[in-house]
């Protein structure tokens, strides 16, 4: 099973891990950080670390920050590692949720694909869609 660790500003991540356990009940090999603007650098990236460490059953931990560009996706990034650790940013609750399904019968890398998938799709603006022509 590919581990999942979301990183995000304040507890975002720990809010989409208690929303998807309550879509699916609980969820193993999943965890959270949370970055506020008090937190040192140097502390988040041994945290990430361990943390990446724990998550690894074997088959590589999945890691979800909340936008491309931020603290929490720039300190994910130097974990980057071939088939062991992917960082995908822009994390939404249909993500996690994908993830977590299918997180036993993909790879790391086609886990990593469904899940930016599964954000893209659950994009919708109500108004365009909903407007009949």
């Amino acid at each position: 099973m590919i581990g999942i660790l979301i990183i995000s500003h304040c507890d975002l991540g720990k809010e989409f891990l208690n929303a998807a356990e309550l879509i699916l009940g609980g969820l193993d090999a999943a965890d959270s950080i949370s970055i506020t603007e008090t937190s040192d650098s140097a502390k988040i990236l041994k945290t990430i670390s361990e943390k990446i460490k724990a998550l690894d059953q074997g088959q590589g931990v999945l890691v979800l920050t909340d936008m491309f560009g931020g603290t929490p996706s720039n300190l994910s990034l130097s974990f980057l590692k071939e088939e062991r650790v992917e960082v995908l940013s822009g994390v939404n609750l249909p993500m996690v949720v994908a993830v977590a399904q299918d997180r036993k019968r993909l790879s790391l890398g086609e886990l990593g694909e469904k899940a930016q998938e599964a954000g893209k799709r659950s994009i919708a603006l109500a108004g365009k869609l909903l407007k009949t022509e």
